[in-house]
């Protein structure tokens, strides 16, 4: 893999207000700091949560996506713990990458121990980057396809992390202090378990095992087609 070093557009998605900022957001605050385009997509409003209301969740999101700063747009599949894995859903999330036409998507991983939304949005997404390069679905005809360059998932906890996928470390060291501020956004997440220090434990560990302060994770959903083997990022292995 090559990696480009220009600004992109990205496109991350979230089954519920507070996932990408957990899971990725020094991540995408590093991208933004770079100059890449940032939209978010979110698709429930936290209906079920244990804390919070749906309008004080979305209060949360709007925030940290001025933070970001991101395009925020908030995508109803059935609400928070009724999100399925359905054509109908897909085509949704398919429509709004044909309509931002992002270079990369992000997506929850599908692993199945996590919030059973989290692995049906990532399955959505999967099959939602397929179904919007299609270019004969009825659904969509009113849009051109497109076809992402690059599909990753991330973990919103450590347990959900796939061991059988290749994951991708990236230095998030120059943006903890922010990231930490994005988090905080989400207030009513914080009242019963500090996901905080959740995160930011899990990049200290990922940041340490590869030579650098803080790193956040993502994972790879394909093969990658490199020019060279010296074009490749480096190995986290300090051999």
């Amino acid at each position: 893999m090559s990696p480009k070093s220009e600004p992109c557009r990205i496109l991350a998605i979230g089954a519920h207000p507070d996932d990408v900022e957990f899971a990725c957001g020094g991540v995408l605050l590093a991208e933004a700091a770079r100059g890449s385009e940032l939209f978010l997509c979110v698709c429930s409003r936290g209906e079920s949560g244990t804390n919070g209301t749906p309008e004080e969740r979305e209060a949360e999101a709007r925030h940290a996506a001025e933070l970001l700063p991101a395009r925020l747009d908030f995508c109803d599949l059935g609400g928070d713990a009724h999100i399925a894995a359905s054509v109908s859903n897909a085509l949704e999330i398919a429509r709004r990458i044909r309509v931002i036409r992002p270079e990369i998507l992000l997506g929850p991983v599908t692993s199945p121990n996590q919030h059973p939304d989290h692995a049906v949005v990532g399955h959505l997404c999967q099959d939602a980057a397929r179904l919007a390069r299609y270019g004969g679905i009825a659904e969509l005809r009113d849009l051109p396809p497109h076809a992402v360059t690059h599909h990753f998932a991330y973990a919103v906890t450590p347990a959900a992390e796939p061991r059988d996928q290749v994951s991708i470390r990236l230095d998030i060291s120059a943006q903890f202090e922010r990231w930490i501020e994005l988090m905080e956004c989400h207030r009513t997440q914080l009242r019963t378990r500090d996901y905080i220090e959740l995160r930011t434990a899990r990049a200290r560990l990922l940041g340490i095992e590869a030579g650098v302060p803080y790193a956040q994770a993502v994972f790879a959903t394909d093969h990658f087609l490199a020019e060279s083997l010296m074009k490749l990022p480096r190995s986290i292995r300090l051999f």
